[in-house]
């Protein structure tokens, strides 16, 4: 067994000491002066674009009094908040992606990362964990771990919006249940690695330690209501006709749907065809293409449409820019553009149809949601 806390070469010496319920389960911190009239620390923990914005919504309208900490888990987001608008700005490597060298790499990453997030809970009475699910790795430590090392502090779990993954529940199967109790076995390595277990919707909204549920606006769902609440507008809505002037311009929303067993390669190629013959029949030749984060191979892209590079979420760059079409197949992109995107500008949920659903479902709730935001559906 090895202790990742004590004599650590990748943190300095942090004083004072928040007991975990045993001499090797601690986390050692430090007091700082400017933040002890803040009673209440708010970790937020984001992964996306969607996730950061929701993100900063909560922090300012909901919680402006507190300490307000940001930790992205992945390098590719470290360009996207705004550090006057956070008491804090860290990266939180995930575990899976970024382990360290030698044995038990991703656990001693893990601990570090506990560390790190609970040095800044130090003097809170209240500690609200901020993440769009509970039950990956990268989070779910966090639970047990700042429960047991200020355990004087009220905590609770709030759940951040992912888009599309909010519209149903996804209640977790007997395997997935069982494997939780197997991660709990890497307390015997590593006994701050402590993993919560719980049951129902896999993003946690049914588990007691869930006391809220952020949702974006007008968002279906089948939470309990008592749970949720809507964040404002995310970006204002543009105004229309802010470029003056302009050749038509539509963007394509891509997205991983080989990969992700969504569809076949031959329905790629059928669907990515299909796009471009509906766009050119929209009058419209001037093309931006926008990957996804996990769209490598980049699936739906095609000669001549240009590469759309911005270092800012998508929804800010819409309200900035107005297209005249957006159009993918069944990105979350496609309602965040209906919410921000003047309404004299199209968006089209294209090949729907061509698609691997999980369940009749999983169709209907998705055709729903498309439905009730005004998004046009259309068959390859």
């Amino acid at each position: 067994m090895f202790r990742i806390w004590k004599n650590n070469p990748d943190f300095p010496a942090m004083a004072g000491r928040a007991s975990a319920g045993r001499r090797d389960s601690c986390v050692e911190v430090e007091e700082n002066p400017d933040m002890a009239a803040k009673t209440v620390a708010n970790i937020f923990l984001i992964y996306s674009p969607l996730h950061y914005l929701a993100a900063e919504s909560v922090a300012v309208h909901f919680e402006p009094g507190a300490r307000n900490y940001l930790f992205y888990l992945k390098h590719e987001f470290k360009d996207l908040a705004h550090p006057s608008k956070w008491d804090g700005v860290n990266f939180l490597p995930w575990p899976r992606f970024y382990p360290k060298k030698g044995f038990f790499g991703g656990m001693r990453r893990a601990g570090d990362n506990l560390r790190l997030v609970g040095a800044l809970c130090a003097g809170a009475t209240t500690i609200r964990l901020h993440t769009p699910v509970i039950d990956t790795e990268a989070v779910n430590y966090l639970i047990n771990f700042l429960r047991a090392a200020f355990p004087g502090a009220a905590f609770s779990v709030r759940i951040i919006p992912d888009g599309l993954l909010n519209i149903r529940r996804h209640p977790l199967g007997r395997l997935k249940r069982m494997l939780q109790y197997l991660k709990k076995l890497k307390k015997v390595f590593c006994p701050e690695l402590d993993y919560y277990t719980f049951s129902g919707d896999r993003v946690g909204s049914d588990d007691a330690i869930v006391d809220r549920i952020y949702l974006l606006p007008r968002f279906p769902h089948q939470y309990d209501p008592g749970k949720v609440a809507e964040l404002p507008a995310l970006v204002p809505p543009a105004a229309g006709g802010h470029e003056g002037a302009r050749v038509p311009r539509a963007l394509v929303v891509g997205q991983p749907l080989v990969d992700f067993k969504r569809m076949t390669t031959a329905d790629v190629e059928l669907v990515t065809q299909g796009m471009r013959r509906f766009i050119g029949d929209c009058g419209i030749s001037e093309i931006d293409y926008k990957a996804h984060p996990k769209d490598s191979r980049r699936e739906l892209d095609s000669s001549g449409y240009r590469d759309l590079k911005i270092t800012c979420p998508l929804e800010i760059h819409l309200s900035r820019h107005s297209y005249d079409l957006v159009i993918g197949v069944y990105s979350t992109a496609l309602l965040t553009a209906k919410m921000v995107l003047p309404e004299s500008s199209r968006v089209v949920a294209y090949g729907m149809n061509r698609m691997q659903f999980r369940g009749d479902a999983e169709r209907g709730d998705l055709e729903l949601s498309f439905d009730k935001f005004r998004v046009e559906i259309v068959d390859a």
